[in-house]
């Protein structure tokens, strides 16, 4: 039976701050990062001077004669300051890590703690000021602050309030002007003084406990995710293996295909696929018992770091072979969780297994196959290439019916980030651009869109006005140029965009815009028809 108790209690602010200092309040090895912005915090003070709640905080104090340390190896830091060593008889914060971060970021005065400073993250994020002239927080963006411009730890020391009014006075200030310096420094340092916040505190009990409580409680802030969970569960089993941790490098390391901002939720789906767990099946946000699952398996961590390297080699893959230039132009994330499973089976590819690989991306890409399957014909889907990835002679696009044609959605309206056959089609001008089968990602920075015409009639981005570049350096467009209509001037050779010699004619002898982009589109649909009929699929105009 658990041992888990609960407790609740309100205490006041500075009650928070003295515990910070003292280190009774520590960060858990598996909290996610710091992430909010400077308007967040200051909502969050502001809430505090007109006096309404900020929500409770979680803490978890555990056994700790039967737990091992969770303090964060890495970074044991809340608000910019390290925190004190401490044995034990500390809480760990569970939830509100973003609000105790602001709170002991801001109000920690630094000429009077004993706690060590990163100094530039304090700058960077924690210099809020009371504007005492115009009533309000607001980040320090000077290096030098103004009488009225009062940092929010001098709020804390009610002798500062004093020395406050000693400077004021040696001021050229009207009598006027002091007395609403007064009054607003001392309304303000009484709503710290007596705010109170109240927590929940827990005992004892498992790290399954504690996760599972706080995906229950947790109903503000971000949404707590299943590789928090599993970050949480492991590391007592793992010495100093965070799974958050090894995401939030994957991501960064994927700056340079700009997929750092891939779903942290795509990511995990590939690691879980990776040993059995079909991605359809993970439904569930809460099943604890599914997570340790995986956890408990001899190989965890092995295989999390190389499907985390497969995952790169997949990136890789679309930014270089496929033109997918930008997460957001990836048609399907399930897409990228077949393509690292592909390299997680095969370590050195041959050319011809990565052409099937290439011509299975095309056709699922435009042939809508992750929606036009239900669910059990989707397992059939897999299995059909997980049955490729064991013998190159195997179809890796599964038909339900041998005499099934897949079909593509119309020609687009326009190119956009929120439909599959719209990206399909920009990823299509990409390539068609490209007259490589190849990018190198160390000398391509991402894509650009421009329009044919700045002005048209009717919505100007259609997409036969609109004109994608790869950023290689080729094309030198100015900042202020505001379409690429001069194009159908100049006698340089643009027919990688879709503009020919017959359009520039046109244009030259007064052809209406409507008209050259209506030659444009044509261009377009003949060339992608081509293309896709290449693939056994039917064009839809």
């Amino acid at each position: 039976m658990s041992d888990l108790q609960i407790n609740t209690r309100v205490r006041k602010l500075f009650h928070y701050l003295g515990d910070f200092e003292k280190g009774i309040i520590r960060v858990p090895a598996f909290q996610r990062n710091f992430e909010w912005e400077n308007s967040k915090k200051i909502k969050l003070f502001d809430s505090i001077k007109e006096g309404y709640p900020i929500g409770s905080i979680l803490f978890w104090r555990p056994d700790f004669n039967k737990l091992d340390d969770f303090t964060n190896l890495e970074s044991n830091k809340i608000g910019s300051y390290y925190l004190p060593e401490r044995a034990m008889d500390y809480f760990y914060i569970l939830d509100g890590y973003q609000r105790l971060s602001t709170l002991f970021g801001c109000l920690v005065d630094p000429a009077k703690t004993n706690l060590k400073r990163d100094d530039q993250d304090w700058k960077d994020n924690f210099n809020l000021v009371f504007n005492l002239e115009t009533d309000n927080i607001e980040t320090l963006r000077r290096a030098k602050s103004e009488i009225y411009e009062v940092p929010l730890y001098k709020f804390v020391d009610g002798d500062e309030f004093f020395e406050f009014q000693e400077e004021l006075f040696k001021l050229n200030i009207s009598k006027e002007k002091v007395s609403l310096y007064k009054d607003r420094y001392r309304n303000f340092g009484k709503k710290l003084s007596s705010y109170e916040i109240p927590s929940v505190d827990m005992f004892g009990g498992t790290t399954e406990e504690a996760v599972d409580i706080f995906t229950r409680l947790n109903s503000e802030g971000a949404k707590i995710t299943d590789d928090w969970k599993m970050s949480a569960l492991s590391f007592d089993k793992f010495e100093n293996f965070r799974l958050g941790t090894e995401i939030d490098n994957l991501l960064e390391a994927l700056s340079y295909c700009n997929f750092n901002k891939l779903s942290r939720k795509i990511v995990f789906q590939c690691i879980t696929n990776a040993f059995g767990d079909f991605f359809y099946d993970q439904t569930s946000q809460n099943d604890i018992k599914k997570l340790k699952k995986f956890i408990d398996q001899p190989d965890f961590i092995i295989t999390v770091r190389k499907t985390i390297i497969n995952i790169q080699k997949a990136v890789q893959f679309l930014f270089e072979e496929l033109f997918v230039l930008d997460s957001k132009f990836l048609p399907y994330n399930h897409q990228l969780i077949y393509i690292t499973d592909f390299f997680n089976e095969i370590e050195n590819p041959t050319q011809s297994q990565q052409e099937s690989l290439k011509k299975w991306f095309w056709i699922t890409t435009y042939s809508n196959y992750f929606t036009i399957y239900n669910l059990s014909k989707q397992r059939l889907a897999y299995q059909a290439f997980r049955y490729f990835l064991k013998d190159r002679n195997n179809n890796p696009i599964y038909y339900d019916n041998k005499e099934t044609t897949f079909e593509t959605a119309a020609f687009p309206i326009k190119v956009e980030m929120g439909s599959v056959r719209a990206k399909a089609l920009g990823l299509f001008m990409l390539q068609h651009q490209a007259k490589v089968e190849k990018l190198d990602v160390n000398l391509v920075n991402g894509y650009k869109t421009y329009k044919l015409f700045n002005e048209i009639e009717g919505n100007t981005n259609i997409s036969e006005n609109t004109i994608l570049i790869i950023e290689d350096g080729t094309f030198q467009i100015l900042k202020s140029q505001k379409d690429l209509s001069d194009w159908l001037t100049d006698d340089n050779d643009y027919t990688q965009f879709f503009i020919n010699a017959e359009m520039k004619k046109a244009f030259k002898n007064g052809t209406s815009k409507e008209n050259i982009l209506e030659m444009r589109k044509q261009l377009i649909i003949e060339a992608e028809k081509s293309f896709v009929e290449n693939f056994g699929l039917l064009y839809i105009e």
